[in-house]
């Protein structure tokens, strides 16, 4: 008598290696420990030890961003506070931008010329996956480029810390 073949589980999905969070991920993760955000960020290592099957991509402006929000929401220690557990707790990647490369997307015109500089800091630090709360800009990242997948932080939780 023949056996039965293996019951096949569905598989988690491979987890992203290189990693860009957007401004509102760390923010949000940083204010609220119960988000989505807060998980992404202790899971890539925020609040522990850096960890090193994942990268996160960050660059100059990306630390502007953040600093510029968190000052205005609390505090400039905030603001340094944040970037400090960046640099000191995440395995990161920092990314450099070419303003050339900036001038021409922007007169492209297909992203927003705020989002310029974080979609270019994903797409040039080589990106999985583009996180952010930023709904509009996911869908025209998805739509126009298909560089790298692009998720919002409650659905990178649900498909890959869940």
């Amino acid at each position: 008598m023949n056996a039965a073949p293996p019951v096949e589980h569905d598989a988690a999905p491979k987890r992203p290696q290189q990693l860009f969070l957007d401004t509102n991920v760390f923010i949000v993760g940083a204010a609220f420990a119960d988000s989505p955000e807060a998980a992404i960020l202790d899971w890539a290592g925020f609040g522990s030890a850096p960890r090193d099957d994942v990268v996160i991509l960050v660059s100059d402006a990306l630390f502007q961003q953040i600093a510029r929000v968190a000052r205005r929401l609390r505090h400039k220690d905030w603001a340094g506070e944040i970037i400090g557990r960046i640099w000191r707790h995440m395995t990161v990647d920092f990314v450099l931008l070419n303003d050339v490369e900036i001038r021409r997307i922007e007169s492209e015109g297909y992203i927003p010329r705020e989002d310029i500089t974080v979609y270019l800091t994903a797409l040039n630090g080589r990106a999985d996956c583009f996180v952010s709360a930023n709904h509009e800009l996911i869908r025209l990242l998805a739509e126009q480029t298909g560089s790298f997948e692009c998720i919002t932080p409650a659905r990178f939780v649900e498909i890959y810390l869940s």
